[in-house]
């Protein structure tokens, strides 16, 4: 009777279509490190078909990011959108243009309204708009224009080969 409550315990634990379970259907005995070997194994094997897609998700989940990770993402996205918006409805509130130049330039927006925050980019812009109405008020400024420039007789004797190439004297 002992032998028959071994083999039917080693063919439980055995696996389907082993020698060891072909041998308790005959009625052979095991000794004890067979039956422990022939457990071990079994086990092995439930555990790779439990977590046998282990490896592949351990991968995955050192590769993917973390949540942390894609809040952090997420967050410098949002200041860098509020700070191109600052810069814009300040650089519309004194009349900088943001339009890019025909070759792709940057605006004057990009280059000239630099800070990080609403104050420095205010007072960035207020220096240019302040510049920009002093030219305004000049004008164009050329110092000599319209005046002549002589240098000793030099102008009349320039008169006198010209009427005489075109003769008239």
């Amino acid at each position: 009777m002992s032998n028959e409550t071994t083999t039917g315990t080693e063919q439980q634990a055995a696996p389907a279509g082993t020698q060891e379970t072909e041998q308790a259907a005959q009625g052979q005995s095991f000794s004890q490190a067979d039956v422990e070997r022939i457990v071990k194994e079994r086990l092995a094997q439930q555990a790779k078909n439990k977590f046998g897609d282990y490896d592949d998700l351990k991968t995955k989940a050192g590769t993917a990011l973390t949540l942390e990770q894609r809040i952090a993402e997420m967050e410098t996205r949002a200041q860098a959108a509020e700070a191109e918006s600052r810069r814009a409805a300040i650089a519309a509130e004194f009349g900088i243009s943001t339009k890019k130049g025909p070759k792709g330039e940057p605006s004057d927006a990009d280059l000239f309204l630099t800070g990080a925050d609403e104050s420095t980019l205010t007072a960035q812009a207020q220096r240019l708009a302040g510049r920009e109405e002093d030219r305004k008020k000049q004008g164009n400024f050329a110092p000599k224009e319209g005046t002549s420039t002589t240098i000793g007789g030099e102008t009349e004797d320039l008169r006198d080969f010209a009427r005489k190439l075109f003769n008239k004297e």
